[in-house]
């Protein structure tokens, strides 16, 4: 695939093979693909613009993380800002992501924002940990971080933020996921618990000044 290399996990591990049959609409797809403003160059070449259905590529994989992330509340037509983030987190992903890119990246980030407003070519690239280090409720928490750097929030430590209250990306992150782990729909307790188990790690690793709970 475009230069890079990677070999597919268990589909069952990732809940691939559960929100495969999902994602393998055409109506869903279509709404998806303008929704996150994809371009085919960004996705051919092996990254799966030609097979769309195939849960070892990475648009398919793509897709199962948009489609959790914005069908996992009770009611998840309820998109209102006053709600919680499990039911507005993909308004907001959808609001500010400009487009979403496939790249191979050198293995030591799930995904990059660039930003930068007026005459700045404004994306989020993706890259293989995203793809296949993650499990489908992970991709989806890992969308929800992005599009708050693409909201303008960057890091303020490093590749940390500096504590809860800055209320950064990682935040963001550990909310949409705690809310997945407590309250997510039409998906499988083992998501489930990697959310939780992600939330947990992030609280523990991404902020300087610990948090003081976990999820």
């Amino acid at each position: 695939m475009a230069n890079c290399n990677a070999v597919a996990p268990g589909l069952e591990t990732t809940g691939d093979d559960l929100y495969g049959a999902r994602i393998c609409d055409q109506a869903f797809i279509d709404w998806a693909w303008d929704a996150h403003d994809f371009d085919e160059g960004d996705w051919d070449e092996g990254f799966g613009f030609d097979a769309v259905c195939d849960m070892n590529l990475p648009l398919g994989r793509t897709l199962a993380g948009i489609w959790c992330l914005n069908y996992s509340a009770e009611d998840y037509m309820n998109e209102d800002y006053g709600s919680d983030i499990l039911q507005w987190g993909c308004r907001y992903v959808r609001e500010n992501i400009d487009e979403l890119d496939a790249r191979c990246g050198d293995g030591t980030a799930f995904a990059r924002t660039q930003t930068g407003g007026l005459f700045v070519d404004e994306w989020t690239e993706l890259y293989l940990p995203f793809f296949y280090e993650q499990g489908v409720s992970l991709r989806a928490g890992t969308l929800v971080h992005e599009s708050r750097h693409a909201g303008g929030k960057d890091h303020d430590d490093g590749n940390n933020d500096s504590s809860w209250e800055y209320n950064g990306s990682w935040r963001w992150q550990v909310c949409w996921l705690s809310w997945f782990a407590a309250r997510g729909q039409r998906t499988s307790e083992p998501l489930k618990t990697i959310a939780r188990q992600r939330a947990n790690f992030i609280i523990d690793t991404h902020f300087t000044t610990h948090p003081g709970f976990s999820v």
